[in-house]
């Protein structure tokens, strides 16, 4: 067990600080309350263990080969994101359709939302290099579930708190806004994160 602690470390740190995901599931949160922020993260899970199965057969070799695969990653999920903050941003707490999720909210989509949001290809990836010898790749999807449903039921749950105060339509704004700009900023950091590589490759 003592071995895993420096992989397990890195799930934590990765699923707990600010990014894409806690995003999507304080949002599903203060949409709808925990029941919603569950399901978001039940779907981030999904993603990331789909990941993990693309890194066991073999993607994660494929993008060391070549390293132009993770630049574009990082490029066109930085777009993606920044589209999905921009979106967020312009959202009117006082339409009639206010309620429609901007973000993906089914665990359908929000899993596939993983394929296009590089912090998890980076976080599986490198939880995968991490795993000492001897373990097989059953325990790796372990830790992520386990690691990502506390971390991420955090978030869910302080989202679920503002709920009844995002009832108020300009509340509500201010909030979408926030997150919006938040995701955004997230995706400049992403694409900034890529610039180097192809310098330096």
């Amino acid at each position: 067990m003592g071995a895993l602690v420096p992989v397990i470390g890195l799930l934590f740190a990765a699923a707990i600080t600010p990014g894409p995901n806690n995003v999507i599931v304080m949002e599903a949160g203060a949409r709808g309350g925990i029941a919603a922020a569950l399901g978001a993260t039940l779907g981030v899970i999904a993603g990331s263990l789909m990941l993990l199965t693309l890194v066991w057969l073999g993607v994660g070799a494929a993008m060391q080969a070549w390293p132009g695969l993770p630049i574009a990653l990082g490029i066109g999920g930085g777009a993606y994101l920044a589209w999905l903050g921009f979106l967020l941003m312009r959202a009117d707490g006082n339409r009639p359709d206010s309620s429609k999720p901007v973000l993906p909210a089914t665990v359908p989509g929000i899993a596939a939302f993983q394929l296009m949001n590089p912090k998890a290809w980076v976080l599986v990836t490198t939880a995968a290099a991490a795993m000492p010898a001897g373990n097989d790749v059953a325990t790796l999807a372990l830790l992520i579930a386990s690691v990502t449903s506390i971390c991420l039921t955090v978030w869910g749950t302080a989202g679920a708190l503002f709920s009844r105060w995002l009832a108020r339509p300009v509340a509500r704004r201010w909030f979408d806004r926030i997150m919006g700009a938040l995701m955004a900023a997230f995706a400049l950091r992403i694409a900034v994160d890529a610039l180097p590589q192809w310098g330096g490759g």
